[in-house]
């Protein structure tokens, strides 16, 4: 394959998309679109709505909480229920309802119970991961998952009207009308997605398979798939890696916009010239970057960006109050980081489990992490109560951990019968890319 096919490669699958794949990824903008005006402003929201940094850790680990018990149903769910109608119901509980909740919230109680809703996500990335890749090649993994995200980003161009709001209206007002358009416009987006689909051949079998088997049947007999994942070697080491990126990339979502406005003084509103910031950068890095990227060669790729993210973490640390220049730089690093690691992160979770059991394998996968995850944002509020910068220490470790766990994630490698021969045949014959060989 030649560098001008490879580098256009991401832009032809673009051009290429049909049925599943084509309403999954081009309905993606209108949930992008209105997360992306929200999210620069949800912690700054709740403290002006009373919570402490102690409570808006306890909602965030409430959140995960949430999440790990709904990933246990994930599978058996996605199976007896289908990828298309389940997609529909816990699109529309995980964040119709939410938004609405936000969107009236009060006080602390109001987050709990959102973030209680909020936690079924788990239920529907599963299932509509699953709608959009078990009918696809699997060489194209890497490309869907990096078009997925710049849907997402596509959308974070609207984030500018954000800024608007609330340098007009102030945080709760703004807040209170952006939650309202992410009502509307989502659970548009779930109903409309809901008739553009069709059931995937691998959902149609579970579906006659658990045809007149009890949920908790179905979860009784899932403890043989937790088993068997749990005796992979490579599969509890993506696990303990994707809860390492995660648990980081969480933490910093979190606790970055308190402390770019409190240690530096940047007004709130500027959050979203942030954001704008960063969505133009990664959408450009996965133009540039990600077609060179490959599945088989996942090494390097991951360790730059994981760096990248240390490197964000200690100019974090250091950073003087009022340097401006230092917050641009770990924006920058952060979206080239994100280019890389985002893809590459959902590629291998997707390959590095049974083909057949993906839904209730991705349930047990995302509890696990969730387990492993979800005393971190507590501990995060509680030492950010005593220095904004603390729960960025914490990132360093985790991100520290995740640098160790690629490391010995590449010595085991892909199973061979996720890896189709034209991958290795294109890797084999491609001289220029961001990744190397194993050694």
């Amino acid at each position: 394959m030649s560098p001008k096919h490879k580098q256009n490669a991401l832009v032809q699958t673009m051009v290429g998309l049909k049925g599943n794949q084509l309403a999954c990824l081009y309905t993606e903008p209108l949930w992008g679109i209105p997360y992306n005006l929200y999210t620069p402003f949800v912690s700054v929201y709740m403290a002006a709505l009373g919570l402490s940094p102690t409570m808006i850790g306890i909602v965030s680990t409430l959140f995960i909480a949430s999440q790990m018990v709904w990933a246990l149903l994930t599978g058996v769910i996605t199976d007896k229920l289908g990828r298309r109608l389940t997609t529909l119901i816990f699109d529309t509980l995980c964040w119709s309802v939410p938004v609405l909740i936000w969107m009236f919230a009060q006080d602390f109680r109001w987050f709990v119970v959102a973030a209680l809703f909020n936690g079924s996500w788990r239920v529907t990335e599963t299932s509509w991961g699953l709608l959009l890749i078990e009918d696809a090649p699997t060489d194209s993994l890497v490309h869907l998952y990096s078009i997925m995200h710049i849907c997402g980003l596509l959308a974070g161009f609207f984030a500018p009207i954000a800024y608007l709001f609330v340098r007009n209206y102030t945080v709760v007002p703004a807040m209170r009308v952006l939650y309202g358009i992410a009502f509307v416009m989502m659970t548009a987006k779930f109903v409309i997605l809901y008739f553009a689909t069709k059931e995937t051949s691998v959902g149609e079998r579970r579906m006659a398979e658990t045809k007149g088997v009890s949920l908790l049947g179905r979860l009784w007999d899932s403890r043989k798939v937790l088993s068997r994942m749990l005796k992979s070697r490579r599969a509890v080491l993506t696990i303990a890696f994707i809860a390492c990126f995660t648990g980081f990339k969480g933490i910093n979502d979190t606790f970055w916009p308190l402390l770019i406005t409190e240690k530096l003084g940047i007004a709130v509103e500027n959050l979203s010239l942030f954001s704008t910031v960063k969505t133009l950068l990664l959408l450009g890095c996965y133009f540039v970057i990600v077609p060179r990227l490959d599945l088989r060669r996942f090494r390097n790729p991951v360790l730059i960006g994981l760096c990248l993210f240390v490197l964000q973490e200690v100019l974090l640390l250091l950073m003087p109050k009022g340097a401006y220049w230092m917050v641009v730089i770990t924006v920058v690093m952060e979206a080239f980081a994100l280019s890389m690691l985002n893809p590459l992160s959902n590629s291998l979770q997707m390959v590095n489990i049974d083909r057949e059991e993906r839904a209730r394998m991705l349930g047990f996968f995302a509890a696990l992490c969730m387990l492993i995850t979800s005393p971190l944002s507590t501990i995060a509020g509680v030492i950010a109560e005593s220095n904004r910068a603390l729960p960025f220490v914490l990132n360093l470790g985790l991100t520290i951990a995740a640098i160790v766990l690629a490391c010995l994630l590449w010595k085991i490698g892909l199973p061979e019968d996720e890896v189709p021969e034209a991958i290795a045949a294109d890797v084999a014959s491609e001289p220029y890319t961001i990744e190397s060989s194993a050694s």
